[in-house]
């Protein structure tokens, strides 16, 4: 049981990045007109962000356990 709460912990911590990506993608939906340079940036950065979660747990899925 506690291996199980160990990767839910671990998948958590490694998609952090993703609830910045959704709040930057929120921010530039909400407070930028879409013809304006900020909304890109917004919307581009946050997509980064979802990115980079979405590898960081594909890498940790895939990565084989190392014995202790």
């Amino acid at each position: 049981m506690s291996a199980i709460n160990s990767f839910r912990r671990d998948v958590a911590v490694r998609c952090t990045p993703a609830v910045a990506g959704i709040v930057c993608i929120l921010v530039a939906v909400r407070m930028a007109q879409p013809s304006e340079s900020v909304f890109a940036l917004l919307v581009i950065e946050g997509f980064a962000l979802i990115g980079l979660a979405v590898f960081l747990v594909r890498r940790y899925v895939k990565t084989p356990e190392t014995p202790d």
